[in-house]
């Protein structure tokens, strides 16, 4: 079975503004909804007519499907309103509309971030060996990549929990442990971005690190996702 991560773009009314973005794949559910002091909603928007859990977007069994959670201004697909409660198979190219469009998501799949995923067989697992003394990593015996300790602190804790979410409080607490708990020494959004941009340069393609937005980040071998390429 080949399993695709769908790309969910908010749509912004703004020319130039910064798109926001999450990804739904077999197994996750995104909940949007509007932002409050309390909220549950992985996606958050900040408008007071969008309800506090206003719709989901889930996978099962590689269907991508849509659910309207009761809202109290309706969501639409492709200007059709939907029936609270009752599931809606939506696909690449769909227009998702809360409020009356005042509100549009975007369904894609995004080819340089997502890719076909296929079960690995396991002669074309990856072979890494990791020296704590040294702060080095080898990928399938080819020459040893040395890191600096936060790098370092950083690639282990995302390898040694592939495939899994990690989110940024646990980044901080392992790669900058000392500022744990100082208000005068927050770690930015900025600081783990470029962390993580060194972490991948270092990598050289043999793994990828992705983000999902508001949770945080994990990692995965390249060829558990781009085997297509040996076909």
């Amino acid at each position: 079975m080949i399993y695709k991560t769908f790309k969910v773009v908010l749509r912004t009314m703004h020319k130039g503004q910064t798109e926001e973005f999450a990804y739904v794949y077999e197994g996750n559910s995104l909940l949007i909804g509007r932002a409050s002091q309390h909220s549950k909603a992985d996606f958050r928007l900040y408008n007071d007519f969008v309800s506090r859990e206003h719709c989901r977007i889930y996978m099962e069994e590689g269907q991508l499907l849509i659910e309207d959670l009761a809202s109290k201004h309706g969501t639409s697909v492709n200007q059709m309103p939907l029936v609270p409660g009752n599931p809606c198979h939506i696909e690449p190219g769909d227009s998702i509309t809360l409020v009356n469009g005042l509100i549009e998501f975007i369904i894609s799949i995004d080819n340089d971030l997502t890719m076909d995923f296929t079960p690995v067989n396991p002669e074309f697992l990856q072979t890494v060996a990791i020296n704590e003394h040294l702060q080095t990593v080898i990928i399938n015996e080819e020459a040893p990549i040395k890191m600096p300790t936060k790098e370092f602190n950083c690639f282990k804790l995302l390898y040694e929990n592939l495939d899994n979410l990690i989110s940024k409080e646990e980044i901080v607490q392992q790669v900058w442990p000392e500022r744990v708990g100082d208000p005068e020494q927050i770690v930015t959004a900025e600081e783990i971005a470029s962390l993580l941009y060194r972490v991948r340069k270092r990598l050289n393609g043999h793994f990828a690190i992705k983000a999902v937005i508001q949770k945080g980040y994990y990692m995965e071998s390249i060829h558990s996702f781009n085997l297509s390429d040996l076909s």
